[in-house]
């Protein structure tokens, strides 16, 4: 096992997909319009998130100023902050070179979501399903630095 340093660790954890597998009225909606087959949970983990937020800056800076960009309709989404999702290729090429360059490190887990798992292990609960993943993907992590901050995206108003 590796020693514990003396040094903050920064996590920013976001996930791709979602923990749902029914609706309101208990129906299984797994794989339907709009649910996941799969939910993908992961983190960067930086210990200089300062210099990261400042090139992520500079670089929204650059594109808000670039005449080439101009008048494409998700840069007003951009300009507040980039998303993969939102963004134009063009945009997101810029930040894939611009982010090659800071130092951190990503790690992911993917869960199938296999109903009979669902039911059985998480006792059909999004927030136990979830927090499992939580749990698997900071396995032997937390240890290695005496303080972690973590940051959890959100959707919307949801707290996971």
């Amino acid at each position: 096992m590796k020693r514990t340093k003396d040094k903050t660790s920064f996590y920013f954890v976001d996930e791709s997909g979602d923990p749902t597998f029914y609706d309101k009225r208990g129906n299984l909606i797994l794989g339907t319009e709009g649910v996941s087959k799969i939910l993908i949970l992961g983190f960067v983990k930086t210990d200089d998130p300062k210099s990261i937020r400042k090139g992520l800056h500079k670089l929204q800076r650059e594109v808000a100023c670039d005449p080439y960009l101009e008048g494409i309709p998700s840069l007003e989404k951009t300009l507040i902050t980039f998303h993969a999702k939102d963004d134009c290729a063009e945009v997101r090429e810029r930040v894939f070179r611009t982010i090659a360059k800071f130092d951190f490190n990503a790690e992911i887990v993917v869960a199938r979501k296999i109903p009979a798992v669902f039911n059985e292990r998480h006792r059909r609960s999004e927030h136990v399903f979830y927090d499992d993943l939580v749990s698997r993907l900071f396995e032997n992590r937390l240890h290695l630095a005496k303080q972690n901050e973590i940051f959890f995206a959100t959707r919307g108003s949801k707290p996971r």
